[in-house]
């Protein structure tokens, strides 16, 4: 979806151990049993990622056109959306493996950039909301209608497909969870990219054993083997005023005053990320202003801020976490020990986004203005 510092994420064990102590008298002799007693076993222990896909299920996501597999490594995905890291706050699995180079910046794309992730998300108590990705009638498009690509997995009824914005992906409710497993690569260099020569169709057929593995591992499991670690999170209203000020953003941005509006996700359609939002109480607060004709360009219009209450945690694994630790890490003024910051920025337009952990809680801000100025007047509120 994980924590450095004590009190700041509470918890729930994996494995719950039950003792149960028979005691009591006879009038003669004990009764000797006629057969011997199998022991109890053991409580299974939680799944980890090489429990639900080894590695030579991952490796054939990764063949090239000319036949190449290359080995993939366990890695995390850097990612510029606080919500791509959510998912083991809710108590599910997150995987990623890569080939080629890490991806440090995610927002730089240089033409060059040789790589591919392919990333498992499980979430317990997700399957009664699943619902596909959405994709277009063109191959590697985005679309707004239903998906009608459907792949039997294991026994198990699956969406597919290809996607710009969504990479190519397979999505199942398995058992009582929402799986979403997604391949990512520089899909919009058409020339000379990690799959080129490869069809979605293709590429979607070298997604299926590892899909098998995942479907059945999980189909499979033992009481107790997913049931993972998750954050104490405690409801809170989305209030963007409250949770993030308005002034001294509203003066970051060289405007005189601002309003809020909370975005919710669309009607009638459910994304796995949206999901993951709404069960960690993730909100994001889209800035309205007026704003003066010479500060349009400055991007205020698209300045937007994410909270995340009682995630802190997130941002210390984004920082910690092989793979993710060379993201640009900043210092915030007004920020205490053990909080942390990163920053992303395009290197074609100046967009940029800021994730910090203040206090207990997690914060994005993206906008083409000063992100590090915003994010300073957040922490400046809440102090």
């Amino acid at each position: 979806m994980r924590t450095t510092r004590t009190g700041r994420i509470a918890l729930t064990p994996a494995v719950l151990l039950a003792i149960v102590v028979l005691s009591g008298c006879t009038a003669g002799p004990p009764i000797e049993p006629s057969a011997s007693v199998a022991p109890t076993p053991a409580a299974a222990s939680f799944y980890t990622c090489d429990d639900i896909a080894a590695l030579d299920d991952v490796a054939p996501v990764f063949v090239t056109a000319d036949g190449t597999a290359p080995t993939p490594v366990a890695a995390i995905q850097p990612a510029f959306n606080l919500i791509d890291y959510v998912v083991p706050a809710l108590g599910g699995l997150s995987c990623s493996w890569r080939v080629g180079p890490a991806v440090t910046n995610p927002l730089l794309d240089p033409v060059d950039f040789d790589w591919a992730y392919v990333s498992v998300k499980v979430v317990p108590g997700g399957a009664d909301s699943w619902a596909p990705y959405t994709v277009g009638d063109d191959a590697l498009s985005f679309g707004d209608g239903p998906s009608d690509t459907a792949m039997t997995i294991g026994g198990i009824e699956a969406a597919t497909g290809c996607g710009y914005d969504t990479g190519c992906f397979i999505s199942a409710p398995v058992g009582d969870a929402w799986v979403e497993i997604v391949l990512s690569t520089n899909w919009i260099q058409r020339d000379g990219w990690y799959f080129s020569g490869l069809t979605p169709d293709a590429i979607l057929a070298q997604m299926q054993p590892l899909a098998a593995s995942v479907f059945t591992a999980l189909t499979d499991a033992q009481p107790g083997q997913l049931v993972w670690p998750t954050v104490d999170l405690v409801e809170h209203e989305s209030d963007c005023t409250r949770a993030v000020g308005s002034e001294g953003i509203a003066t970051a941005l060289g405007v005189d005053s601002l309003e809020y509006e909370v975005r919710s996700p669309p009607n009638g359609l459910t994304y796995f990320e949206n999901y993951v939002a709404q069960r960690a109480g993730v909100f994001q607060c889209d800035v309205d202003a007026d704003v003066p004709a010479d500060l349009i360009g400055a991007g205020v219009w698209g300045t937007s801020v994410t909270v995340g209450y009682d995630l802190a945690g997130l941002v210390d694994t984004m920082v910690s976490t092989p793979d993710t630790q060379a993201l640009p890490t900043i210092a915030l003024k007004g920020a205490v020990e053990g909080e942390h910051a990163v920053q992303m920025c395009s290197d074609v337009t100046p967009f940029c986004v800021v994730i910090f952990s203040l206090g207990q809680s997690a914060y994005q801000v993206a906008s083409t203005s000063d992100t590090v100025a915003i994010a300073e007047a957040i922490i400046a509120h809440t102090r």
